[in-house]
């Protein structure tokens, strides 16, 4: 699916491109971040280039690139789309760079995406799994609506064995957009601290 370009506050969201993979590969090799991710081992630029080439051609996926101020800081997606039943059912966040966790940018870009799919592809639905350990994202997630709607059980094998999965829900009338905002002032507030 041919992706947007999409702005709020000093975040832009854009196609996420192939050559994008050398940028997000060092948070793939990230040991805590490949095991909060569920992934079962790192993984290359070449193996990133080529996801993102098939995601771009995939009409039930959208991936985008998430730039603060013009440099790559992650991406989020919207991935197993079902446009019968007007849902996307595997849906994330990653924010490779480390200076802006906890920061508002997670929700900020995931947010705007969310709205995204709900005001202009006309999906109804969000789901996704997330480790219970992976608490910052937890509460993010949680912050823009999304319900706990149960578990799969033992489904990643990680380092340490198998590990269960939360399984959240949102539903269109349910985004809040308050979060949103939030996420972008807290961001802004950041940027501004850092740029002194």
């Amino acid at each position: 699916m041919e992706a947007p370009t999409l702005e709020i506050g000093p975040v832009t969201l854009r196609p996420l491109r192939p050559e994008d993979a050398t940028g997000l590969e060092p948070s793939f090799n990230d040991p805590k971040l490949v095991r909060l991710l569920g992934l079962p081992g790192p993984k290359s630029a070449k193996f990133l280039a080529d996801l993102i080439k098939s995601a771009n051609s995939d009409p039930g996926a959208l991936y985008v690139a998430i730039d603060v101020d013009e440099v790559l800081s992650g991406y989020t997606f919207l991935d197993q789309i079902d446009w019968g039943h007007r849902s996307a059912n595997e849906t994330g966040i990653l924010v490779s760079n480390a200076e802006y966790w906890g920061g508002g940018l997670g929700r900020a870009a995931f947010g705007r995406l969310l709205m995204h799919g709900f005001d202009d592809l006309n999906l109804h639905r969000a789901s996704l799994g997330v480790l219970e350990e992976n608490q910052r994202a937890v509460k993010s997630y949680e912050a823009l609506g999304f319900r706990h709607e149960g578990s799969r059980r033992e489904a990643l094998l990680l380092d340490s064995g198998w590990e269960d999965t939360l399984m959240m829900g949102l539903l269109a009338p349910q985004l809040n957009r308050i979060a949103i905002t939030e996420g972008i002032e807290r961001l802004e507030a950041l940027i501004q601290t850092r740029d002194g």
